[in-house]
């Protein structure tokens, strides 16, 4: 009796143990590369400040053991090391920290992540473009380091927010929103990108879906013919708002745009907006109630 109670404990522990698997792991990046993990990764390399959220999200923060200078949500990613830029990735520090897994993001150097491959390191890649997409990624990250029920868990939480936002805005009026640096020609994002997605979930229109390419430059000119109502920024070098707009009042071209007229900048941190990760829903709500704020607001 005593010895079948020591083996139900053994097998209750290694059933407990996240790399403990009967069977490899295979999870579909978004390169449709089928990703085979012999076991579970317990070395992680994050190439992207998202990837890094994600992974901490669901539970493996603890096993990343490399991440970019970008990384920097939560705190304790600023104490792990740094192996890599973001477009620049450092092979021999990659290498030093001995990954059992590389998660990689559009936007990574090419070359150095086929030399990684060719070491025999997996490399599961990700491209998100959309909310939806993003979500996804958590699901299929909770696969890859055996932390579903966590991930599944995070998933649903930030679907569940999406949908209070889409049954608050739905069948108001959609203000024209423009997302740029302002600069000549002006950097903004297009159709298929993710700012777009999130303008479009928080109750807006891009204006600039009438562009070509999903990171067009336009001209003022383009901008002054789109009449964008709100202006959506991340503000840099201490800029405020308000500072913004009197500025912009005061400049041939972007006086005429109405949401310099109407005092309309929408600032939201960079972190929030631009990365594919859990804290990209903050950034729809933000927005969603600069949009369309309540009437105590």
């Amino acid at each position: 009796m005593k010895v079948r109670q020591m083996w139900l404990v053994v097998v209750c522990l290694t059933l407990s143990v996240p790399w403990a698997r009967a069977a490899d792991i295979r999870v579909k990046d978004d390169l449709g590369k089928q990703v085979v993990l012999a076991q579970t990764p317990l070395r992680i390399v994050s190439l992207a400040p998202s990837n890094t959220e994600i992974l901490f999200a669901v539970g493996a923060g603890d096993r990343v053991v490399g991440v970019t200078e970008w990384c920097n949500f939560p705190a304790a990613a600023r104490e792990i090391q740094q192996v890599a830029g973001y477009s620049d990735l450092n092979i021999e520090r990659i290498t030093a920290v001995g990954p059992d897994l590389i998660i990689a993001a559009r936007g990574n150097d090419l070359d150095g992540l086929r030399a990684l491959e060719q070491m025999g390191v997996p490399i599961f890649a990700l491209n998100v473009q959309s909310l939806a997409s993003m979500v996804d990624a958590i699901r299929r990250i909770g696969e890859l380091t055996a932390t579903t029920a966590h991930s599944d868990s995070v998933a649903a939480a930030l679907e569940g927010r999406l949908k209070v936002i889409d049954a608050r805005v739905q069948g108001l009026p959609r203000p024209r929103v423009l997302w740029g640096y302002v600069a000549e020609p002006v950097y903004t994002a297009g159709p298929g990108s993710l700012i777009d997605d999130v303008i479009d979930r928080a109750g807006g229109v891009n204006v600039a879906r009438q562009a070509e390419g999903t990171w067009p430059q336009v001209s003022l000119e383009t901008i002054v013919g789109w009449a964008p109502q709100v202006l959506l920024t991340s503000l840099g070098g201490g800029m405020q708002p308000a500072g913004e707009v009197q500025r912009l009042r005061h400049l041939d071209g972007w006086k005429d745009i109405p949401a310099i007229d109407d005092g309309r900048i929408v600032h939201i941190d960079g972190d929030l907006l631009t990365r594919a990760g859990p804290r990209l829903v903050d950034a729809v709500e933000l927005l969603a109630n600069q949009l369309h704020p309540a009437p105590s607001q």
